[in-house]
C-alpha cells in the first residue's frame, strides 16, 4: 500500500476499457450471426434466391467480422491488459516500478516489498476474484439450464424440425455458450484453490526469509496467473463494484485474524 496517498488510483484499468466495448460488440454480433444462421434456410421461400444470395453475403461479412473482433481481443487486447496488471502487481509487491502505470491502494496489507508481500497481494487477488466468478456463475448456470431445455425439447421434435435442432445444438455447443461456461466452472475452482493454499500459508506462518516460503508464494502465483491465461476470460467490472465494499471488509478481516495489518 502507498501511504502517500488517501486516494485510490488504477491507471491499468485503461488496458481493459476496450476489451469490453469489444465484448459487447462480439456480443452482438454472435446473436445476429445465430438469427441469420436459422433464417437463411427459410429465406428462398421468403424472398426469392437472388435476395438469398445477398442474405448469404451479409451473412458471411458478419462472420468475418465476429472473427476478426475476438482474434484481436483474445491475442492483443486481453495479453495486453494481463501484462500491465501483473506488471502492476510485481510493481507493488517488490517496491519497483515496471511500467509507466500507477496504482494506489490497490492492495490492502502490511508488509513491505518482499515475497510476502506478493503473496498477501495474490491472495487478495483470489479472494476477490473467486467471489466475482462465483456470481458470474450464478447466472451462467440458470442460462445453461434454459438452453440444455431447449435443445431437449428441439431433439424430441427433431422428425419435424430438424434444421431447428441443428441450429440451436450449433448454438448452444459453441464456445461462447457450453466452453465458456465449463471454462469460468475451472477457473473459478483454481482461484479457490490459489486463495486456501495461501491462506494456509500465512496461517501457519511460515518463516518468510526461507526457501519453504519463497516456494509457496511462487507456486500460488504461477497458479493464478496460468488460471487467468488459460481461461482467457475477464471477470465481470460490474460484479466487482457491486461485491469491492463486502469483500474489502472481508479482506480487512482477514488480515487481522492473519496478522497481516
Amino acid at each position: 500500500m502507498n501511504n502517500k496517498s488517501t486516494q485510490k488510483l488504477d491507471e491499468v484499468s485503461q488496458y481493459y476499457a476496450p476489451i469490453k466495448k469489444l465484448e459487447t460488440i462480439s456480443m452482438v454480433l454472435f446473436w445476429s450471426n445465430a438469427a441469420l444462421s436459422l433464417a437463411i434456410p427459410y429465406s428462398v421461400s421468403i424472398i426469392g434466391k437472388a435476395g438469398t444470395g445477398i442474405f448469404q453475403v451479409f451473412f458471411l461479412v458478419l462472420v468475418l467480422i465476429y472473427f476478426s473482433i475476438s482474434q484481436v481481443s483474445s491475442l492483443y487486447l486481453v495479453p495486453r491488459a494481463e501484462l500491465m496488471r501483473r506488471k502492476q502487481l510485481l510493481s507493488d509487491s517488490f517496491g519497483v516500478p515496471l511500467s509507466q502505470d500507477h496504482t494506489s491502494l490497490y492492495y490492502n496489507n502490511s508488509f513491505s516489498p518482499s515475497v510476502q508481500r506478493l503473496g498477501a497481494n495474490t491472495m487478495e487477488n483470489a479472494l476477490f476474484s473467486k467471489e466475482i466468478a462465483s456470481r458470474m456463475l450464478g447466472r451462467k448456470r440458470i442460462i445453461i439450464f434454459g438452453y440444455l431445455l431447449a435443445w431437449l425439447f428441439a431433439f424430441f421434435l427433431r422428425h419435424d424440425h430438424l434444421e431447428l435442432l441443428a441450429w440451436i445444438t450449433q448454438l448452444v455447443f459453441s464456445g461462447e455458450i457450453i466452453a465458456e461456461w465449463l471454462k469460468l466452472e475451472i477457473l473459478r475452482f483454481r482461484y479457490e484453490r490459489t486463495y486456501d493454499d495461501l491462506y494456509s500459508h500465512f496461517l501457519h506462518k511460515i518463516g518468510q526469509d526461507s526457501s519453504h516460503a519463497t516456494a509457496n508464494v511462487l507456486n500460488s502465483f504461477v497458479n493464478y496467473e496460468a488460471a487467468k491465461s488459460s481461461a482467457g476470460i475477464l471477470l465481470s467490472t460490474d460484479d466487482f463494484e457491486k461485491l469491492n465494499p463486502t469483500l474489502s471488509k472481508r479482506w480487512e478481516k482477514i488480515c487481522q485474524e492473519l496478522d497481516m495489518k
